[in-house]
């Protein structure tokens, strides 16, 4: 994504970013087409590493250091005066077009972004449970950026280190080297370790792809192709590879790991065999068209990105192909403009921020840009907070004032509530959604944690004694939980875990710490009911689209789900034990929240589904049940889908948190009905 430089611009160099952000764009547009296209960022890497681990080289090589605060400042009026654009436009379009319940997300990435620390940050969304849902943000392809500024401020620093070590063996270019490949193998061996054991972290964080720019930088140290036989055999085998890693990779295979290897190798073989090639190499690469892409890539693939999230929620439907044409010409267009108009003019102006001679004054201008952008970004933030707030407020008042027709009672008592609330008067606000939980850490365990937490609802001595069991779908009853033991005086104890449910069947995650602390977690649940007096009635539920148990080719997952549930419940079962199965509410479309935000209506049902479509042809809870001696199973399917149609908004109440975890109010205004039919499970 970086220029080498005017002086000694490479137009085979250029082709290859012209490739990158070709592929990157149309896996993006297209992802059946170009399934791999993702490898050009990889391309993009190898790039950055060859030509700036190069140019520190080569001014080691001139003056024996490297001048710290000019290279970053040359970074800096490369970098960010196009990228701080991008992320202001953005943020603008975010306040435009997009629904408020997003603003949080969006934003708060936009200021990461803005900080080069936006890969870290995705890094740890991709692990975290409660993050899974998360939309694609307008400025999630900064992740790319915020790795290679990682780059520019670790090489350097790595280059003068090895400079003082190179004056005790008295071997400069060996040193810088050997320093070099060592760090490239350890990144390299720890990509392929840490893509085995958490490949969503693994695709995001600087360490897994250091290599990648090591790779360019050892590039550096080659003896450069000299016959045009083994230049042109070079380039070809790099092309080939570049194009079927394009057609051939997927999202499906882990990433980066080896397999990174192929188009890194690729783009390798490419730019060392390029010098042979010279003319015959430039005659193709050297197209006016190959060349414009690859002089606006930079701006190409920061524009892109932006476009494709936002243009969606502008015109109220998913793209067509038009509208990806139109994409694309706006995306060229903006690219051309930024390009011409503000990286090259801060970019090479001898004038502009006091020229390469003030590293200092660059320094003030990238702190105040990048101050700026955050200020406009944690705008939104502030309004999203306060939002928040007075949708408590609003919520807690309307809750105290018409309990009767608020939320499932409004379903209950549908002939006596018409009419009570306005039909625009939603709680909690729409926007905040999100945030309406009533999670307690003491309840349950993280994604990756074995142990058993307890937390206690009622009375310690209650005649009845209960137990809830399982993953975010049972957590989000905590409030229930509360309401059913006050109301009836239980006593119940609560156990969840994130992601994981109490059955005998091994669910695969995509950590391998996950994986560990889930099944640890079962083992100390169940030495824990084993150990303690058998309680009345356990009650059980969790995600139906949850992740399914590892189960051999060909057998049925539906079943395999269902027994293991099943054969977990017999070991309390057998003691006097009742399960009490809480049928998983309807599975929504993944933009619920946001639909409900646009058309903000009780009454609209533009973001319903059908009853079969939200709960699907099978409910392996339901089937477990039928397996079980002594279940019964309490199904709310009535409240949720009145006249077989799911709703997301039900008695002036916003049902869902995302597309399938239900707000607390909702939770709250389920307690009498789930009262009745646990009492009835109980008789």
């Amino acid at each position: 994504m970086i220029d080498h430089g005017r002086g000694d611009l490479r137009k085979d160099i250029q082709a290859l970013r012209a490739i990158a952000v070709i592929a990157v764009f149309g896996y993006h547009l297209w992802p059946k087409a170009l399934p791999g296209g993702f490898v050009g960022v990889d391309i993009f890497f190898v790039i950055s590493g060859f030509l700036i681990s190069g140019n520190l080289i080569r001014e080691a090589d001139r003056t024996g250091g490297i001048r710290l605060w000019s290279f970053w400042s040359r970074r800096a009026r490369r970098l960010l005066p196009a990228a701080l654009t991008v992320l202001v436009a953005s943020a603008i379009g975010v306040y435009i077009w997009v629904p408020q319940n997003l603003w949080p997300q969006f934003l708060r990435e936009s200021i990461a972004a803005t900080l080069y620390m936006q890969n870290w940050v995705l890094a740890g969304d991709s692990v975290d449970y409660l993050a899974a849902n998360n939309t694609a943000s307008p400025v999630q392809h900064y992740w790319t950026l915020s790795a290679e500024e990682q780059f520019y401020i670790f090489t350097p620093l790595l280059l003068i280190a090895l400079l003082a070590l190179a004056r005790r063996f008295r071997s400069r270019r060996g040193t810088l080297f050997s320093g070099i490949a060592i760090v490239t193998g350890a990144s390299f061996v720890y990509s392929v370790w840490l893509t085995a054991v958490s490949a969503p972290t693994a695709y995001f964080v600087t360490t897994t792809r250091a290599w990648e720019f090591g790779v360019g930088a050892l590039l550096v140290f080659a003896p450069p192709a000299r016959s045009l036989f083994t230049g042109g055999l070079a380039v070809g085998i790099g092309v080939v590879g570049l194009a079927s890693s394009v057609l051939l990779l997927s999202n499906q295979v882990p990433f980066p790991s080896a397999t990174a290897g192929w188009p890194v190798l690729a783009t390798a073989a490419v730019i060392w065999g390029g010098v042979a090639m010279g003319r015959r190499w430039e005659g193709l690469a050297g197209l006016a068209p190959v060349q414009f892409i690859g002089g606006v890539s930079y701006s190409t693939y920061l524009w892109h990105w932006p476009l494709i999230v936002i243009v969606p929620y502008a015109l109220d439907h998913a793209l067509t192909t038009i509208d990806k044409l139109g994409i694309i010409a706006a995306t060229v267009l903006l690219a051309a403009l930024s390009t011409r108009y503000i990286e090259d003019p801060i970019r090479y102006s001898t004038r502009l921020l006091g020229g390469n001679r003030s590293p200092r004054i660059i320094a003030t201008w990238a702190a105040a840009g990048m101050a700026l952008t955050v200020g406009v970004a944690g705008i939104g933030l502030v309004s999203a907070e306060t939002n928040r707030t007075e949708s408590a407020q609003r919520t807690a008042a309307l809750v105290a004032e018409a309990p009767q027709c608020l939320g499932a009672m409004a379903i209950v008592h549908a002939g006596s509530c018409r009419g009570i609330i306005p039909a625009d008067v939603l709680v909690p606000d729409p926007a905040q959604a999100g945030t309406d939980s009533w999670n307690r850490s003491d309840c349950w365990a993280g994604v990756d944690v074995p142990d058993l937490r307890l937390c206690t609802f009622g009375p310690p001595d209650a005649s009845v004694r209960l137990a809830a069991i399982g993953d975010s779908h049972s957590n989000v009853f905590l409030t229930a939980y509360k309401a059913l033991a006050e109301r009836n005086g239980w006593r119940i104890d609560v156990a969840g875990h994130n992601g994981c449910y109490w059955t005998t069947a091994v669910q695969k995650k995509p950590v391998q710490a996950m994986t560990d602390g889930c099944e640890g977690w079962k083992v100390n649940l169940n030495a824990y009911l084993d150990r303690v007096a058998p309680y009345d009635a356990i009650l059980v539920t969790d995600a139906r689209n949850g992740l399914p148990p590892v189960v051999p080719v060909g057998v049925d997952v539906t079943d395999a789900t269902a027994q293991g549930l099943a054969t977990a419940w017999a070991r309390q079962t057998s003691r006097g034990t009742r399960i009490i199965a809480i049928r998983d509410n309807p599975a929504m479309r993944s933009d619920i929240v946001s639909c409900v935000v646009r058309y903000r209506q009780a009454a609209d049902t533009r973001c319903s589904l059908p009853v079969d479509q939200a709960l699907g042809p099978r409910d392996a809870l339901v089937e477990a049940v039928g397996r079980s001696a002594d279940a019964r199973l309490v199904d709310m399917t009535d409240i949720y889908c009145p006249a077989a149609v799911c709703l997301p908004v039900i008695g002036n109440v916003v049902v869902y948190q995302d597309k399938d975890h239900m707000t607390a109010t909702f939770v709250g205004s389920l307690v009498p009905v789930l009262s009745d039919r646990i009492n009835a499970a109980l008789r």
